[in-house]
């Protein structure tokens, strides 16, 4: 076929998520859909996927983009006459350890939330089930019948035959080579044979995404590892539809094929491979065979499944497949061209995540925003360097092991770092830091003392830094403690039409009085909150946004795609030229007064304003804010000042009780307070008004900005939920989040935020519950609410407000 001159959409890349896209955008009616595929349908790692089809996952979003696989695949051939090979065969989650075994138990207690049929079992149930399994290594594990496996070739035809139907148009044979960007947005694709034009693309040519984004300053961060599999020979024993397999303590899965067995790893320790090493008509395309690389892997699955050392090995597959550094996903529109849409990245889960990915895909395409909260899997959400090869050829060595490892509370990072370090990071260290990674910052998580070792002992329980950050958490609540925040994202936005522009982007009156801090969320048209900031107005034409240094990011792309054409507005990132202390505590006021002449009354310093202050030898701006809960100031001085500002605020607070004190600290007093989290607590399904923030929204002010008719409009009609607050009855479990939560025996919402409380000595929590009746206070203290940790139901105690301090006597102090 000629290809066309022209197309609405063009997917570039012919696998299973780009065929799903196309699909999906049919069945919304947009017809005039192009896929360009440089080899043939599923040629680059479709092809050779194991086809394993688990709907169960860590979130709601998650749960709900693999469940509807489950339906898709088993109504396809109906609806386009080719069979996809779907078997809803169950599977088994094996956990050969109590540690696995309560994380396992973690994830089956939020069945209720996801609506899915789970169950826990037993060793011998789980012989029952797979006869071929030697139960005597496991202690438990769970079932969910719904899951199963599918064909990847045959479920790729059947969409690519479906999308067809619908009108799209399939190119085989077609390289594409790069994009035609014209005024920031996308007009067309460029091929070796030819151009076509376009109001719309879609990169989905995985592996191979990266490079092709490179070419227009787009970062798509992926980097493949060698994945491997074996399939044996055929036994009588191994009978049609077993259970897939899922041991993740022996890192392996195991499904039936065809009366074969096929086992795949993913291994602690993968084989990143750089795509250079591959032939550009690398189509079906296999690596060599690594036994050695392998024999871990399958001894864990000889232990496991005693028959397969009777079996001869039929096929060693070893085949790339792209992953990211985070373990996330990559969806979105480009932040740096329009209309030019992601969807890579899928760390070996494409195939049971394609139809899910595929419908939100093409809903956020036709509805110019997502549907749904994919702001975890958001492709603006990069920095810079995280598109180093180095950077990612050694931090994808432990992604890929990560699938299948225990998601420990607070697990950090261990390959490819540090990459960047707060100008304090030495100094921390010799006073016994323990350093966690967030968007690439080395951040002091707690301070090892005491005879602790300064390294991470991981459980469900209390982990070791338990007792130091108790401390840590007293010295805020009753003396003074300070915090390194230099990793926060600092972003000036300035120019004339500053004050204009962001009055419409955010939720609150952005029109104060110099000096002023405005608490504020950005919300997108149905009202959810897709950023939770500060603003300091620094002069009439420049504010200074404060946000989380992984949220920054997508909170700068968020303004500028934003911003009118024509305002006349820069935004400039500014972290790496400023480090932010936080001195905070009821002792914090006689400190800051031993080190700066300024007046830190109330009346000359009160809450959220902003000063120029002198501190030692330094000009700094102190700004009188707290995310802890208590009376403090944080304070922003240029980088080459903050070293000696801190020597003397630790010599002038040592007989204040001051002591260093780190993040997990911190989110133990936040979530005492009642501090919202975003990603956690709100999410672009919360609205400010649900989530109890709607001190932050101002109605009042005259400008229609984002998201107002929908907060009006819920306001009108009333709310449907509540963000509550919770503490246990027992002092002794450790509340982590996504736990459910019931009353009187019935299951009405999770967990969203949780902490073990110092101050109030059992574990606290957030979590959004159902606003059905008017009463809703009395609904709370009515009823009997227990909260499911693992299993296990603990009473807890339910409130509208935070149960430490919700009057702000001691903020205000």
């Amino acid at each position: 076929m000629t290809l066309p001159s022209h197309a609405q959409v063009i997917v570039v890349g012919g696998g299973i998520i780009g065929t799903s896209i196309a699909y999906h955008l049919t069945k919304a009616r947009w017809r005039d859909v192009v896929i360009l595929e440089r080899g043939q349908l599923t040629c680059g790692t479709t092809w050779h996927a194991a086809g394993l089809v688990g709907q169960l996952r860590s979130s709601l979003i998650m749960t709900n983009l693999s469940r509807y696989g489950v339906e898709l695949f088993s109504a396809l051939k109906e609806e386009t006459g080719q069979d996809t090979g779907f078997r809803q065969t169950g599977s088994l989650m094996l956990a050969r350890t109590p540690e696995r075994l309560t994380e396992i138990a973690r994830r089956i207690a939020l069945v209720d939330h996801f609506q899915l049929e789970a169950q826990m079992v037993t060793p011998d149930e789980i012989g029952r089930s797979h006869p071929l399994v030697d139960v005597k290594r496991l202690v438990g594990g769970a079932y969910i019948p719904g899951d199963g496996t599918t064909n990847p070739i045959d479920t790729t035809q059947a969409l690519a035959k479906g999308a067809r139907q619908g009108g799209a148009k399939i190119f085989e044979g077609v390289t594409v080579t790069g994009f035609q960007i014209k005024n920031g947005s996308i007009r067309g694709v460029l091929t070796d044979k030819g151009n076509i034009g376009c109001e719309v693309a879609v990169l989905c040519a995985g592996a191979w995404s990266r490079e092709l984004g490179k070419s227009i300053g787009l970062k798509i961060p992926l980097y493949a590892a060698e994945h491997m599999y074996v399939v044996t020979e055929t036994h009588k024993n191994i009978t049609p539809n077993l259970p897939v397999l899922r041991d993740g303590d022996g890192f392996v899965y195991v499904k039936e094929d065809a009366g074969k067995l096929l086992v795949g790893t993913f291994e602690p320790r993968a084989k990143p491979l750089p795509m250079s090493k591959l032939p550009s008509n690398f189509h079906f395309g296999e690596l060599s065979p690594d036994w050695d690389h392998f024999e871990r892997s399958l001894s864990h699955a000889l232990e496991l499944i005693p028959l397969l050392a009777d079996l001869g090995i039929r096929h060693f597959l070893n085949g790339p497949e792209s992953f990211t550094p985070d373990n996330r996903f990559i969806l979105g529109e480009a932040p740096n061209v329009a209309n030019l849409y992601v969807a890579a990245g899928f760390n070996s889960q494409g195939i049971v995540m394609s139809a899910g990915v595929g419908k939100a895909m093409s809903e956020w395409i036709v509805q110019g925003e997502p549907t749904m909260d994919l702001s975890d899997l958001d492709v603006a959400r990069f920095n810079d360097f995280e598109i180093n090869e180095r950077f990612l050829h050694d931090r994808i060595s432990e992604s890929v092991g990560r699938l299948q490892a225990i998601h420990w509370p607070n697990r950090q990072f261990e390959t490819a770092r540090p990459v960047r370090e707060t100008p304090l990071h030495s100094r921390l260290q010799k006073k016994g830091a323990v350093f966690g990674s967030a968007a690439g910052w080395e951040r002091a998580n707690w301070y090892a003392r005491d005879g602790v070792k300064s390294q991470y002992e991981y459980s469900f329980g209390r982990q070791n830094w338990f007792e130091c950050v108790a401390g840590e958490h007293r010295a805020a609540r009753e003396d003074v403690a300070i915090f390194d925040l230099s990793s926060f994202g600092k972003t000036f936005i300035e120019g004339p039409d500053a004050e204009a522009e962001l009055q419409r982007i955010c939720a609150n009156n952005m029109s104060v009085a110099l000096g002023n801090l405005v608490y504020t969320q950005m919300l997108n048209s149905r009202g959810g909150i897709v950023a939770d900031v500060t603003f300091t107005r620094l002069s009439e034409k420049r504010y200074m946004m404060v946000t989380s240094a992984p949220a920054q990011p997508t909170d700068i792309n968020w303004i500028r795609k934003n911003l009118r054409p024509d305002s006349r507005v820069v935004v400039t990132d500014v972290t790496s030229g400023f480090a932010v202390l936080s001195v905070m505590g009821p002792k914090s006021r006689n400190l800051m007064r031993r080190v700066s002449p300024a007046d830190f009354s109330n009346e000359a310093f009160p809450f959220r304003s902003s000063r120029q202050i002198e501190i030692g030898y330094a000009i700094a701006t102190a700004q009188r804010v707290t995310y802890v809960g208590e009376l403090g100031w944080e304070i922003y001085l240029p980088t080459e000042f903050v070293g000696p500002v801190f020597d003397l605020l630790v010599k002038e607070g040592e007989d204040l009780g001051l002591r260093l004190a780190g993040g997990h600290a911190i989110e133990s007093l936040r979530i005492e307070k009642g501090y919202r989290h975003f990603g956690h607590d709100i999410t672009p399904t919360d609205s400010p008004l649900e989530a109890g923030l709607g001190f932050a929204v101002s109605l009042r002010k005259h400008e229609d900005f984002i998201g107002r008719k929908a907060l009006e409009k819920l306001k009108a009609e009333g709310l449907r939920r509540r963000l509550a607050f919770f503490r246990l009855t027992d002092p002794e479990p450790i509340l982590l989040h996504d736990e459910p939560i019931y009353r009187n025996g019935i299951y009405v919402g999770r967990t969203t935020s949780a902490a073990y409380g110092h101050t109030l000595g059992c574990s606290v929590a957030m979590g959004y519950v159902a606003d059905v009746v008017e009463a809703w206070p009395d609904w709370l203290s009515n009823g009997q609410f227990e909260i499911d940790l693992a299993g296990v139901k603990h009473a807890a105690i339910a409130s509208t407000r935070p149960f430490y301090d919700p009057d702000n006597t001691r903020v205000k102090a």
